[in-house]
């Protein structure tokens, strides 16, 4: 695997992970590790510092994280493949999206996707980085065929500013990126 891709496949757990839970004393703390931390501000995700983990400041962010990711309000859904491309959940793409992962050898259940649909953004993320090395033509099919409904709900959390704003933006950045990628050689 060349180096451009483990990173790929690091960058797309990070924001995977980011997607599918909010953020906790734990989990802020992790990102402000050097990898996570150089990751995030290269691509403009400013991670809050220590002094703003207050309570206030983690409820703030789980609101935003709520608004953002759970209940959108003003015409949107959560980042969920099934809502954006038919509008209902365990839409016909679950389908192949646990046949992707049981080609490549994964158990791609709810526990796989982190307690979140196997559709979800997040959990695409995730599984696009556990195939790279185990089924890469799993990773290519997800980016090119399963991530070009993106841009709706991405530009959505975008516009809503903040922290989750800014995962966004550098989320659709990715999904430009993984599209554009090829694994399997």
């Amino acid at each position: 695997m060349s180096q451009e891709v483990a990173s790929l496949a690091g960058a797309a757990r990070l924001f995977g992970d980011l997607l599918l839970h909010e953020l906790t004393p734990e989990s802020l703390r992790a990102l402000r590790e050097p990898g996570p931390s150089e990751l995030l501000r290269s691509v403009g995700v400013d991670v809050p510092v220590g002094a703003d983990a207050t309570p206030e400041f983690l409820d703030e962010l789980a609101a935003q994280y709520h608004a953002a990711l759970l209940a959108p309000t003003g015409g949107g859904a959560p980042p969920v493949a099934s809502l954006w491309i038919e509008g209902r959940y365990e839409g016909h793409i679950v389908a192949r999206i646990r046949e992707l992962a049981k080609s490549a050898a994964l158990d791609f259940g709810p526990e796989a996707a982190r307690g979140a649909p196997v559709d979800h953004l997040g959990a695409l993320l995730h599984l696009w980085a556990a195939s790279v090395e185990r089924a890469p033509w799993v990773s290519d099919e997800l980016a090119k065929e399963h991530l070009g409904w993106t841009n709706a709900p991405l530009a959505q959390m975008e516009k809503r500013g903040g922290f989750y704003g800014s995962v966004a933006t550098a989320t659709a950045d990715l999904v430009r990126l993984l599209r554009s990628t090829t694994v399997d050689s």
